[in-house]
């Protein structure tokens, strides 16, 4: 692994959501109880305004605040990744810079996007003008389906020479382009995540180095359980464990997937409202009832 302020080391990394109140302000108790609950379930970071985190969405006052609350609660116990993603790259810098300021050490953005691009020379210089203008460690973001940018395999071995890069996520539905870059990664000394659920098991089994996925904010343990039968050789109880996890996402997912955990947040305690960002899709009472059973199934209320 590439080792600079602090160490990017796999494992299980919640993509924390950001708690909202009905006015669109931040849930800051509810918040401090849901990165409690992930630390307390044996994730091994942190990871803040991502998708889950509907960083591009929420307020600029809001995105600041739940970044420094994040660093403040999780101190040196896991590494923290924050979030500095915008549409380009003089943005994206100006986000660091502010997580600078609030004790960041680990940042993490996308490729510039709205200005969508096919040019993979355009992602690479993106990554090199971030490289120089900061002296904390940075994660490579992939996510294509949010960004409509895609980065190639040969662009991703090109921006893991860069000395600050330390981590790249791969979140990508097609399993093909996920192996070619495990492979071509595997000794970069980057440390490499999957994302989503899908393809959990196979891809830890395959070489990457962990998985930060939207459902570990409310099913940690399992992710944590999945993470340790994969890397521990017990195949058999991880892909029976993975089954439990893609039954379980099968009520959770649809237009409604975000709000949907933030509805089980508040029926555990962790959350005061279910509420996401406008316009994001609301819960409907059959959306509700859905969500009820699987709460009375899977999910231990406290």
């Amino acid at each position: 692994m590439k080792l600079r302020n602090e160490q990017a080391v796999g494992g299980i990394v919640p993509p924390l959501m950001t708690p909202l109140l009905d006015n669109e302000t931040l849930d800051e108790v509810g918040l401090v109880k849901l990165i409690h609950y992930n630390l307390d379930n044996g994730v091994h970071g942190i990871f803040t305004a991502g998708t889950s985190g509907e960083g591009v969405m929420v307020s600029r006052k809001v995105w600041k605040r739940l970044n420094e609350i994040v660093l403040q609660e999780v101190g040196d116990r896991v590494p923290v990744y924050c979030g500095a993603i915008d549409c380009g790259t003089s943005r994206v810098i100006e986000n660091i810079k502010e997580l600078e300021q609030l004790g960041a050490k680990i940042v993490y953005s996308t490729p510039h996007f709205y200005m969508n691009t096919s040019c993979q020379q355009e992602i690479v210089r993106h990554y090199e003008v971030l490289d120089r203008a900061t002296d904390l460690d940075i994660m490579v973001y992939g996510h294509t389906t949010a960004t409509g940018v895609d980065i190639s395999t040969e662009a991703i071995v090109e921006i893991a020479k860069l000395d600050s890069v330390v981590a790249f996520k791969d979140t990508r539905p097609d399993w093909g382009t996920h192996l070619l870059n495990l492979i071509a990664l595997e000794n970069s000394g980057v440390t490499v995540f999957g994302g989503g659920e899908e393809m959990f098991v196979a891809s830890l089994l395959l070489g990457s180095h962990g998985n930060i996925s939207g459902m570990t904010n409310i099913f940690p343990k399992l992710f944590v359980d999945i993470y340790n039968a994969s890397k521990g050789g017990d195949v058999a109880k991880a892909y029976e464990l993975q089954k439990d996890l893609l039954e379980i996402k099968k009520h959770i997912g649809g237009p409604t997937w975000l709000t949907g955990m933030k509805y089980i947040a508040k029926k555990m305690n962790l959350f005061a409202s279910e509420r996401t960002s406008s316009p994001i899709e609301p819960l409907s009472n059959e959306d509700r009832r859905r969500l009820d059973a699987l709460v009375e199934r899977y999910v231990v209320v406290t």
